[in-house]
């Protein structure tokens, strides 16, 4: 397999965190341990369906936003999302200058993934999305509701 080289940008506090896991878990270098965690995250999604193609199903999620008070979070309209809903919007204050903002969301599975994979992407962002519902989920609630 033939690398590849590319310069990366980043952060010292986070260059200073990606030593230490080096380190912590046996890494030759800063490149294995990136190689590393973009595999995990290309199996991650694999494995939660956000590199499918939209299918059409409903979905809801939850995505958390965690980021230093005083940030801006940059605008990301649901507009060229147009299933797409916010159910639930939370910000509030963990500790010291830390802000958490939950977010549920509902829509067409495909539109869901794009939007918050705008919203995730922010410098300066830690996120988790994660699906906790879907078509599948409310039919076999539907059935058991029913029975």
């Amino acid at each position: 397999m033939q690398l590849s080289r590319f310069g990366v940008s980043m952060e010292q506090e986070l260059v200073d965190h990606l030593d230490a896991l080096v380190q912590q878990r046996g890494y030759a270098n800063r490149s294995e341990a990136l190689r590393a965690m973009v595999r995990r995250e290309l199996a991650q999604e694999a494995t939660d369906g956000t590199v499918e193609p939209d299918d059409g199903r409903e979905i809801a999620a939850l995505i958390s936003l965690i980021y230093p008070y005083g940030f801006t979070l940059k605008r990301c309209p649901t507009e060229p999302f147009p299933s797409m809903d916010i159910t639930a919007n939370l910000q509030l204050h963990l500790r010291g200058n830390v802000c958490l903002k939950l977010l549920v969301v509902q829509g067409r599975a495909g539109e869901v993934r794009g939007w918050a994979r705008v919203l995730t992407a922010q410098k300066g962002v830690t996120s988790h999305y994660q699906e906790v519902a879907s078509q599948e989920i409310y039919e076999v609630l539907d059935r058991a509701i029913r029975r």
